[in-house]
């Protein structure tokens, strides 16, 4: 339990479900059900990349991927700033404004690939 208490757009929506394809699964559809159609799809895909290949390493790397994903998703603030970003970018008028919200947003990437990373 966090010391002071944590504004309702800080609380993230549900806990870091492990990294999983189910733990995955399960958030991705609560976040985006549309999403977990593609997650599905690309899990398939990556299962038939790690049989040609011999290597788990294209499940590994996609689990990951769709982990950012929830990670920028789970907290209400995060999903908002990150959809707004995304709305200015692709509105925007000039170079600079791309850059602005392109630098926000890999900030924001990294935030999510550090919480990410904190699990493993």
């Amino acid at each position: 339990m966090p010391r002071h208490p944590v504004p309702d757009g800080d609380r993230p929506l549900f806990p870091m479900p492990p990294l999983t394809e189910d733990g995955l699964a399960a958030a991705i559809r609560r976040i985006d059900p549309a999403a977990a159609a593609r997650f599905e799809e690309e899990v398939h895909d990556a299962w038939r990349r790690a049989a040609r290949e011999d290597s788990v390493s294209p499940v590994r790397d996609l689990l990951h991927r769709w982990a950012v994903f929830v990670a920028l998703r789970r907290l209400p603030r995060r999903a908002a700033r990150l959809r707004e970003l995304e709305r200015i970018a692709a509105g925007a008028k000039s170079p600079e404004a791309v850059r602005g919200a392109a630098s926000e947003i890999r900030d924001l990437v990294r935030a999510a690939r550090r919480e990410v990373a904190g699990r493993g």
